[in-house]
């Protein structure tokens, strides 16, 4: 794709997908900085930035950095979609609409306050005063403003900048959560994890010169700054979440940081600790070996007489629970058909959109009926608490971390990987126990 300060990408509205579309500038603009030729660039970013803050009132540097930014917005979500969407029913066009809302218009429509009419609106040049306004009362759209304006080229490249506000954005996590997705900040996932999971996320996935020693030291001040920061973010903003760590922040850890990239490689670290990945492995491709695949231990990879040995006993308790849960729900089916409908078009492969369709219901009725993220914890944890008898597992048993990590692998393992039909394995099990 095309990555220049001319074009923008836009969420086209009546295709539900992305396209990409050259604004007009001010020609005498354009041919100054020369917007046709130009590709991404952080000097170039910090050029425009530098010129629209000195240019208030003026719409076409403020336009280009729009240009700019639509790319990684677009490039995040679909990034996080790609990673997600076989475990969890999102929907991209759902997820871009809410963030790549600029559709290159020159004017805003805003609400005003004049007058005591609270549903009145004025119309204003989309410049940086205007977005000077919006922060005054606390409220930023479109969400490419809202990235421009909190940008510190002190911090990090515009491209980094703009897909860790994504991530952290309110309405997209808001999103993802109804779906049993936490999309979680590496500010704070940083706060969230104990010291102990730093340390070990570190030793076995930290990349980079600096040692555990320094590392520690980081994380300690970072934990003893962060919910003042926060607060004082919220009562600046009005918002709880969209928080990065800005100049003063980094100057006051211990050691002081110039930017972000140390932070950002703790937050990697722990991301593929907790993932069971010491190879930057993901649950993305369904693959039937995962879970043969995912521990190592002195770099070979457990042998497929014990991945058999799993498998069998996660099918066992699988069918077990499964068995019991269906066997509570029949005593249901009199009084509502729908009920076994539901649970046989699950075994069948449908979403819980098409389920909650054909079963008239809503989707929310489909999914605390069928809650099968948690049917496949609970399955996960009675299972973990036997596999990990086994003397093969003995390395894991030495993981402080070890019992969580096993039982998000065979969780993951029950809702992605696929057995037969082409189905997840937790899908086929089910159906199995309709049938019978």
């Amino acid at each position: 794709m095309k990555r220049d300060y001319c074009n923008l990408y836009f969420l086209d509205s009546f295709t539900a997908k992305v396209n990409r579309k050259r604004l007009d500038f001010d020609p005498k603009f354009e041919k100054q900085f020369n917007l046709d030729i130009k590709e991404f660039s952080e000097d170039f970013d910090k050029k425009l930035l530098s010129h629209t803050k000195s240019n208030p009132s003026s719409k076409d540097s403020l336009l280009a950095l729009r240009c700019r930014v639509s790319f990684p917005i677009y490039e995040k979500v679909n990034l996080i979609y790609k990673q997600f969407f076989n475990q969890y029913e999102i929907k991209l066009d759902e997820m871009l609409v809410m963030l790549l809302d600029d559709s290159g218009e020159n004017y805003l429509r805003l609400p005003s306050e004049l007058d005591g009419k609270k549903n009145k609106f004025i119309r204003k040049t989309f410049s940086w005063k205007t977005i000077l306004d919006m922060q005054n009362n606390k409220f930023i759209k479109p969400f490419s403003a809202e990235v421009i304006s909190e940008y510190n080229p002190k911090l990090s490249n515009l491209s980094t900048w703009t897909k860790n506000k994504v991530q952290g954005n309110y309405d997209l996590k808001s999103y993802l959560k109804s779906y049993g997705l936490l999309l979680i900040s590496p500010w704070a996932l940083i706060a969230d994890s104990s010291k102990s999971m730093v340390i070990n996320s570190w030793e076995r996935c930290g990349e980079g010169k600096l040692k555990l020693n320094e590392i520690k030291k980081i994380y300690n001040s970072y934990i003893y700054k962060y919910k003042k920061a926060k607060e004082s973010y919220k009562l600046r903003t009005g918002k709880i979440s969209g928080w990065i760590p800005d100049e003063n922040f980094l100057a006051s850890l211990d050691p002081p940081q110039k930017n972000t990239a140390t932070l950002l490689l703790i937050d990697k670290a722990i991301r593929q600790y907790k993932s069971g990945v010491e190879s930057a492995r993901s649950f993305e491709n369904n693959e039937e070996n995962q879970i043969e695949n995912t521990y190592k231990e002195d770099n070979d990879f457990i042998r497929k007489d014990l991945t058999q040995k799993i498998n069998e006993t996660l099918v066992s308790f699988s069918t077990e629970m499964i068995e019991k849960i269906i066997n509570q729900d029949k005593n249901k089916w009199g009084k509502d058909e729908s009920r076994k409908l539901a649970w046989k078009l699950y075994g069948d492969g449908l979403s819980q959109r098409d389920i909650a369709y054909k079963c008239s219901h809503k989707q929310g009725w489909v999914s605390k009926l069928i809650p099968e993220k948690r049917i496949a914890e609970e399955i996960a944890q009675d299972a973990a608490i036997e596999i990990l008898k086994m003397n093969e597992l003995n390395f894991l048993k030495k993981d402080p971390n070890g019992m969580e990590r096993l039982i998000e692998t065979l969780k993951n393992y029950l809702l992605n990987s696929e057995n037969k039909n082409n189905l997840c394995i937790l899908r086929n099990l089910i159906k199995e126990e309709i049938i019978k």
